[in-house]
């Protein structure tokens, strides 16, 4: 009796760390694309005081400007070519991870009914939610986009990073109306943001 007691709590306690870990990247994610909102878009004009700039540019000033600033984008690009690969990585590592878990659970033979019921039916969620992110970057990257990520929250929340400088607001109209058709979800859970 004593013994499943104490598998029944490694079983909440791993459920408990699932949900920890999963709320964690979560944070990451939103916090990531909080510094880059707060660092502005890349390619994004800004103003410049003209009268530090009087002076008549030659052509080979202009060159030079002109490799500094392709120099600029091909950084730019890497670090959002990076980003798109890491949270990919991050997100199947974690859900890997989570199904794992989960799996351990629903075979135990010393778990409950209703434990292993409930684990199933995370399992199910998170091959569902998978089946919807991957529609979704799909229909998005049809759109002419090189890169999308998509992340669902544990909130029922939805999380859009696409790689390029802006959207038009009929850009974010076509990405949002994928959205809501696709995981059927609230205008206001849909969260976009760019990255280029």
């Amino acid at each position: 009796m004593m013994m499943v007691f104490k598998r029944k709590q490694i079983v909440i306690l791993a459920l408990i760390l699932l949900i920890v870990v999963a709320g964690y990247l979560q944070y990451s994610y939103k916090q990531e694309g909080t510094l880059a909102d707060n660092e502005g878009k890349l390619g994004e004009a800004v103003y410049v005081d003209n009268e530090i700039y009087n002076e008549e540019f030659t052509e080979t000033d202009l060159n030079l400007v002109g490799s500094i600033d392709d120099q600029t984008n091909i950084t730019a690009s890497k670090i959002a070519n990076d980003y798109f690969v890491q949270a990919q990585m991050s997100k199947e590592q974690s859900r890997s991870e989570a199904t794992e878990s989960l799996r351990t659970i629903t075979e135990d033979i010393n778990a409950s009914v209703d434990i292993k019921d409930e684990a199933h039916s995370k399992m199910m969620d998170i091959v569902e939610n998978t089946d919807k992110e991957v529609r979704i970057e799909t229909l998005i990257n049809k759109m002419g986009f090189e890169e999308s990520f998509i992340l669902f929250a544990d909130n029922g929340s939805i999380d859009i990073v696409v790689k390029t400088p802006s959207l038009s607001t009929s850009q974010t109209a076509q990405i949002t109306d994928i959205v809501t058709r696709q995981a059927d979800v609230e205008v206001a859970d849909i969260h976009i943001r760019t990255m280029f």
